[in-house]
């Protein structure tokens, strides 16, 4: 029966965006960012135009990620 299953599924981005000290590189670690951005996540969006993270994308766009990091975190 349908009814006994929870189909309310709230996304790990959500959960993340529901704690008050939240930063942008918590939300990055997430695999489906891109998909959660996609969708227009509402609170995902408010959350990345915020000056202080429009800033950080922005630095983490332009400035080259340190070589000794590990390669599928530099290239994230």
């Amino acid at each position: 029966m349908f009814w006994k299953f929870d189909l309310n599924t709230t996304s790990h981005v959500d959960k993340l965006l529901d704690k008050e000290d939240v930063t942008l590189h918590e939300l990055m670690d997430e695999d489906d960012i891109l998909q959660e951005c996609k969708a227009q996540n509402r609170k995902l969006l408010d959350f990345l135009c915020q000056q202080q993270c429009m800033e950080q994308l922005v630095t983490l766009i332009t400035h080259e990620p340190p070589v000794d990091m590990d390669e599928k975190v530099r290239f994230k």
